[in-house]
C-alpha cells in the first residue's frame, strides 16, 4: 500500500475520533494532523521524497544565483499527488524550474528536486507558485508561475526566470545570472500576456491615461523590481 493511501486512511480513522465545533477548527485540527502524521513516519518514506538529487556546481559572479529569493531554504507547503505537505522546507531553481526539497533531517545533505509534474502548487512564505500544465500547448511557457489573485475572476500570473550568462573575471569563468519575467493576466477566462504596455492598455483601454500616469510615477519601481511593479498596477487598474 503507498504512504498516500495509508496517510488517507489513518486521517479518515483519526477523524472520526475528532470533536470539531466549526469549519475553521477543522481546518487547523487537519493541518496539524498532517504536520503530525508526516513527520512521525518520516520523510524519507513518504511519496514526496521521490526525485533526483539536486546539484548546484555554479560558480557565480558576486554570490549570485539561479534560485528564487536569496537562495536559502524557506519554509512552506505543498500539494503533491494530491496529498498536501506542511511546513517543509524548500527553494524555489527559476533556472529550471524545479523546486528543491531539504529533507527533515538536517543531517542528511541530499537535496531533492521534487518531481514537477506531481506538483499541483506551493508556498514559500506568503507567496504562492501554481503548476500551469495547461499552458503546455499554448503559446505561453508552462511551469510555475506567481498566483496573485485580484479578484475572484481575474488573476496575475508572474513567471519568474533567470538566463544564464558566461562571464570572465580575472581569468575565471563565472555566470552571471539575469533576471526575466513574463507576466500574464487572466481575465474573462482568458490568458493574456502583459510584458508590455500596450498590452496592459489593450486590455484596460478606458484606463489609458491612469496606466500612464502610473508608469510614470513608478519608473524607479519598474527598474528595481518588476514583479511588485506589475502587482501593484494590476491592482492600482482594478481598484
Amino acid at each position: 500500500m503507498k504512504n498516500s493511501q495509508k496517510k488517507i486512511i489513518f486521517l479518515t480513522i483519526f477523524g472520526l475520533l475528532l470533536s470539531i465545533h466549526s469549519i475553521h477548527s477543522q481546518s487547523v485540527k487537519e493541518i496539524e494532523i498532517y504536520k503530525w502524521f508526516d513527520k512521525t513516519l518520516g520523510i524519507e518514506s513518504l511519496d514526496i521524497k521521490n526525485g533526483l538529487a539536486h546539484l548546484n556546481f555554479d560558480k557565480t559572479v558576486e554570490n549570485q544565483n539561479r534560485y528564487y529569493g536569496s537562495g536559502d531554504f524557506k519554509k512552506g507547503n505543498v500539494n503533491y499527488n494530491g496529498q498536501d505537505y506542511f511546513d517543509l522546507f524548500f527553494k524555489y531553481d527559476i533556472y529550471s524550474d524545479e523546486l528543491i526539497l531539504r529533507p527533515y533531517d538536517e543531517l542528511n545533505t541530499t537535496k531533492i528536486n521534487l518531481i514537477k509534474e506531481n506538483i499541483s502548487y506551493f508556498t514559500l512564505g506568503n507567496e504562492k507558485f501554481v503548476n500551469l500544465k495547461e499552458l503546455k500547448n499554448s503559446s505561453f511557457q508552462a511551469g510555475f508561475y506567481e498566483e496573485v489573485i485580484i479578484a475572484n475572476d481575474l488573476k496575475l500570473y508572474i513567471k519568474y526566470h533567470k538566463e544564464k550568462k558566461k562571464n570572465i573575471k580575472d581569468e575565471i569563468n563565472l555566470i552571471e545570472y539575469i533576471p526575466r519575467y513574463e507576466f500574464l493576466l487572466f481575465k474573462e477566462k482568458k490568458f493574456n500576456l502583459i510584458n508590455e504596455k500596450k498590452e496592459i492598455i489593450a486590455l484596460y483601454p478606458a484606463s489609458k491615461s491612469k496606466i500612464n500616469d502610473f508608469y510614470l510615477m513608478n519608473r524607479n519601481l519598474r527598474k528595481e523590481n518588476a514583479s511588485l511593479f506589475m502587482k501593484n498596477l494590476i491592482k492600482y487598474i482594478n481598484n
